[in-house]
């Protein structure tokens, strides 16, 4: 049968198409081309940061066997793990923070906020997995007084003299963290009275000379001088300050130069949460990208520059593997921030006294 003739218009819509069909194409390409660039630039940095040296002991071949000793005998940065508030999910996330390159588990015998058994299963668990010896991992634990426990679920005898109170919490944080000794144990809060507080710290300070506990430490010390005198009357000095670092206290700024004077590590919890709005600044967010980090990962940075150690208290792998990268970066010799002035455009953000 004879052809009808075309439209006049198909040959221009035909055209048409075929843009567009070719401009989707060219996208498509360039998605493909910038995602396997990314992926690239991933694969190398998880490359370097498993090449780094400096987190392994000298024995070590698979990367696995990081060593807490051996971070603290080089005197190398690190995080702590965070473990307040994770319940049944604490010995699942205890391990995954270990398999990801964790050696420093913070936590307390305080049921009321803290799964301390489900620590012991979760560092256990993987350090069977990964060939970890005990040294190999740190256990910091806390001592917190009966006020700050759930009086339905108090871990030892509330009618007990105070010291016994404390021996019978460190029984049962030995129990349940599946080992003989502690690295730290933390009054949780000084108590409500200094005397008490030292009836406590004497009884913490019996503990390291027979080799059950081997450094001492206070939390939740907002007051300069309450902690320089218990530092001053202390027989075992405490090494370790754990805080809030955040506005309201004024990021502990005379704490935090009287710790670097006199060697106490500056521990920092609510780091992330008590800062979010400066975190999301435009400002931050640029820095961050400029030095291949997250905004969270580099105020962990910040902190490290500073003279603290932070805790993370993460539940997302991804997240937990970012901070140790961010680790192993700084273990092999990276400078995040390049100069003070770099340093001190952060603090300004953050509002930190330097």
């Amino acid at each position: 049968s004879p052809r009808r003739p075309g439209h006049p218009f198909t040959g221009i819509f035909h055209f048409a198409a075929l843009a567009i069909i070719l401009s989707i194409g060219a996208l498509c390409l360039a998605y493909v081309m910038l995602s396997s660039q990314e992926e690239r630039m991933h694969a190398d940095s998880a490359a370097a940061n498993r090449s780094s040296p400096s987190i392994r002991s000298s024995s070590s071949t698979s990367g696995k066997d990081i060593s807490a000793a051996y971070m603290e005998s080089r005197n190398d940065p690190y995080l702590i793990y965070g473990t307040a508030w994770k319940k049944g999910e604490t010995a699942r996330l205890v391990a995954e923070a270990i398999r990801s390159g964790f050696r420093f588990v913070d936590t307390a015998c305080q049921p009321k906020h803290y799964d301390e058994a489900g620590v012991g299963e979760g560092w256990t668990t993987a350090a069977k997995e990964l060939g970890l010896e005990r040294k190999d991992v740190q256990l910091q634990t806390k001592f917190t007084s009966n006020d700050g426990q759930d009086p339905n679920n108090v871990p030892y005898d509330a009618g007990v003299p105070l010291e016994e109170q404390v021996r019978q919490s460190l029984k049962k944080s030995l129990q349940n963290l599946r080992t003989t000794y502690v690295d730290s144990l933390v009054l949780h809060s000084p108590m409500t009275t200094h005397g008490d507080t030292m009836r406590v710290w004497r009884t913490f300070e019996s503990f390291v000379d027979d080799g059950t506990v081997r450094k001492l430490g206070i939390s939740n010390c907002y007051d300069p001088d309450k902690f320089k005198r218990i530092y001053e009357e202390a027989r075992v000095k405490p090494v370790a300050l754990q805080n809030r670092f955040y506005e309201q206290s004024g990021f502990d700024a005379e704490l935090r130069s009287f710790c670097i004077d006199h060697n106490v590590q500056y521990q920092t919890f609510w780091t992330l949460t008590a800062n979010r709005r400066a975190l999301s600044t435009l400002d931050i967010k640029v820095l961050a990208k400029s030095k291949g980090l997250t905004p969270q990962t580099l105020m962990y940075a910040f902190v490290l520059a500073i003279g603290g150690t932070p805790l993370s208290g993460t539940k997302s792998r991804d997240h937990m593997r970012e901070d140790v990268a961010l680790i192993e970066r700084l273990q092999g010799g990276q400078k995040i921030f390049e100069d003070k002035d770099e340093l001190g455009k952060m603090a300004a953000i953050l509002g930190v006294s330097m």
